[in-house]
């Protein structure tokens, strides 16, 4: 605007002989053809360019949810196969078939004909696999918690809270919102997640000396819940189905698939000359057109450069935050918020699935 109206100024100006502005206005008509040629290509570039970018940030997005999917399939295949047993008043009675149980008085009764069952016989998860499935479900949890720690992303969720603040102001060690990842996959980070009961003393161990660097503890968690669920079809805490074990190992495979796809799009987004071009393509637009629009419309020009430098610019910038999905270039518009697919994963994993198969009531008219 300032440079379209430097050109204004310049032609009605008395200094600026007739002549010279007549002169001047025949070159920027002749500029204009040109400009026009540019601005066909320019819109045509740009509006596949955002198009791409668009399409990139979809697929982004679609992963990070398909992560989460993965994940709760998974635990709630875990708890639906976890092996049952009733329980009557106080006394869990493990039979494999829910039909028989032993009464304390030693006769064998029919549950489903036995008049004194009352609300508290139902279908409850046995010790063993209540176990197996908590510790499957909290590795699975920390493994994707782990992954979003070693990934860049710009939304750690704890930067507009204030007891955040306020740790972070006596930390002994510096770190911002783009170092909490990383200290968080620190020797550091790992004793307070173990003094906050996320891992036990032994996986911390375990960790650390797998001799494998802090970005690939995800991975590891992911094979320590994986031989968990393994183990539980081996020692009898999960039902023996292989259907069950088949499926449950094909969501695992899927869901190692989609954490490298993250890593994968991230390397291999878009050309950087491709969004050279384009930068230069719009930038050159933008710049010739005072020159360009003046000799027809004159000091309109001044009002129409601003709106093709708002739609033109603006479309390019909203592209290149579309090609910055996680924020950490400074695009922070369109930033996918990893905290909150972190806070679903921690509700979905951690209680979820756990809750709703804890307990089953019984068919009929003996689960009233």
């Amino acid at each position: 605007m300032l440079l379209a109206l430097s050109v204004h100024l310049y032609m009605i100006s008395p200094t600026t002989q007739s002549n010279t502005a007549k002169l001047l206005i025949s070159r920027m008509a002749s500029l204009k053809k040109l400009w026009e040629h540019q601005l066909t290509l320019t819109t045509f570039v740009l509006t596949f360019f955002t198009s791409q970018a668009f399409s990139y940030w979809q697929t982004v997005y679609q992963t990070t949810r398909m992560i989460q999917g993965r994940i709760n399939d998974v635990c709630m295949l875990v708890a639906v196969g976890a092996k049952r047993g009733r329980k009557h008043g106080s006394e869990a009675l493990n039979d494999d078939d829910g039909t028989i149980n032993k009464r304390e008085d030693g006769e064998n009764k029919d549950v489903h004909n036995d008049k004194d069952v009352k609300e508290g016989n139902k279908r409850y998860m046995k010790e063993k696999s209540k176990s197996m499935v908590l510790n499957a479900t909290r590795l699975l949890r920390m493994s994707h918690i782990f992954f979003w720690a070693a990934t860049p992303t710009a939304s750690n969720g704890l930067s507009d809270c204030e007891k955040f603040i306020e740790d972070s102001e006596k930390c002994p060690l510096p770190f911002d919102e783009l170092t909490i990842g990383p200290l968080l996959l620190s020797s550091y980070g790992l004793r307070v997640l173990m003094e906050s009961g996320q891992l036990t003393k032994a996986e911390v161990r375990d960790l650390t000396m797998s001799r494998l660097p802090p970005s690939q503890y995800a991975y590891i968690l992911l094979v320590w819940a994986s031989l968990r669920i393994v183990k539980g079809f081996e020692d009898g805490t999960m039902r023996n189905s292989p259907g069950l074990e088949e499926n449950i190992l094909r969501q695992l495979t899927s869901l190692r698939a989609s954490m490298f796809d993250i890593d994968d799009m991230r390397a291999g987004r878009m050309p950087l000359a491709y969004v050279h071009l384009v930068q230069v393509l719009v930038d050159s637009l933008v710049v010739v057109a005072p020159f360009a629009l003046y000799p027809e419309i004159g000091i309109l020009s001044i009002p129409l450069v601003a709106l093709l430098t708002l739609f033109f610019r603006g479309l390019l910038s909203l592209s290149k935050s579309f090609l910055d999905p996680f924020g950490v270039e400074g695009f922070v518009g369109q930033n996918i918020r990893v905290d909150v697919l972190v806070s679903e994963i921690n509700f979905g994993a951690g209680q979820r699935w756990y809750n709703a198969a804890r307990r089953l009531p019984l068919d009929g008219n003996d689960g009233r």
